[in-house]
Order: C-alpha cells, then sequence, then structure tokens
C-alpha cells in the first residue's frame, strides 16, 4: 500500500513536471523574428505628450516612405536601415513640410532574441538590448530604445513583409 501511494505521487510529480515543461513555452521565437521587418505605424502612450514625431511618422508612413526597416537572417546577422538622421522639416505658411529623406543609415550586426530581450551587437562588439512585443507578423519597440531623445513615449510598430 505505501509503495502505490509513493509511485502514485511520484507519477503525479513527474506529470505535473512534465506538463509544466511543455505548456511553458518561450515567449518568443527566434524563427518568428526572421524575415524584413519595415516600420507602419507609431503609437503614443496614453500618458506621453509627444505628438510631433508620431504625426510626422505617420504622414512619411502614409507615403510609402520606409523610414526604418530591420532584417534579422536565420544566421543570426542583422540589418538596420533608417532615415531618422535625414529629416528636413521646412515650414511653409500652413504648416510644415517633411519629405521622405533619401539618404539611410545601415547598421550591421548580429542578433539573439532570448524571450523578449533582443540583443544588437554591432561589428565592434558594442551590444544593444531592446525589449520586443513579438506577435505574429507585428513587432513594437518602444520609441526610446530607437531613440531616447526624439521618440520617448512612443511605441514603433513593425510589420513582417
Amino acid at each position: 500500500m505505501i509503495k502505490k501511494g509513493i509511485l502514485l505521487i511520484a507519477s503525479i510529480c513527474l506529470l505535473n513536471f512534465s506538463c509544466s515543461t511543455d505548456s511553458e513555452k518561450e515567449l518568443f521565437s527566434e524563427n518568428s523574428l526572421v524575415g524584413t521587418w519595415v516600420i507602419s505605424d507609431v503609437t503614443r502612450e496614453e500618458s506621453s505628450e509627444v505628438n510631433f514625431p508620431q504625426e510626422i511618422a505617420k504622414n512619411l508612413i502614409g507615403q510609402g516612405c520606409k523610414i526604418i526597416t530591420y532584417t534579422f537572417n536565420a544566421d543570426d546577422t542583422f540589418v538596420g536601415k533608417d532615415k531618422l538622421n535625414y529629416f528636413v522639416i521646412e515650414s511653409n505658411g500652413a504648416g510644415i513640410e517633411v519629405d521622405c529623406p533619401e539618404e539611410t543609415d545601415t547598421l550591421v550586426g548580429t542578433w539573439d532574441l532570448n524571450d523578449d530581450q533582443l540583443t544588437i551587437t554591432d561589428p565592434t562588439g558594442g551590444e544593444t538590448v531592446i525589449t520586443v512585443d513579438l506577435n505574429g507578423s507585428t513587432l513594437i519597440i518602444a520609441g526610446e530604445d530607437i531613440d531616447e531623445d526624439n521618440y520617448d513615449g512612443l511605441d514603433i510598430v513593425f510589420t513582417k513583409n
């Protein structure tokens, strides 16, 4: 009787351990990040008063401007392209005008995804760790992780191409 009780308890423990291991999946799969991601929206946190960069980004995205593009390759290499340093804001009596820049900065390196922590390593060994929200074909990165001075309080939304 005692042997059956111990066996039953051991079986339950083993079953619980087995089930919890199976149900505890990684938050994000590295395979789900592989591909090219293009900025598709900029949203603002409710508490944020940042509006100007959001308006410019939405306008440019609406024109088909690829402000930021990230490509994550299966061999853990990374290519990031952005036009953020090349915006020219012109005032015309009725408001402002911002055209999609032709110039692009390119960052190459490697990447690693551990749960929701994305680490980008540049060729000199410098690392940047970003918290990401990855859901199917949508990737969201906090604006301050892209440009702390200008996009704090914004969420940058990318869509997988």
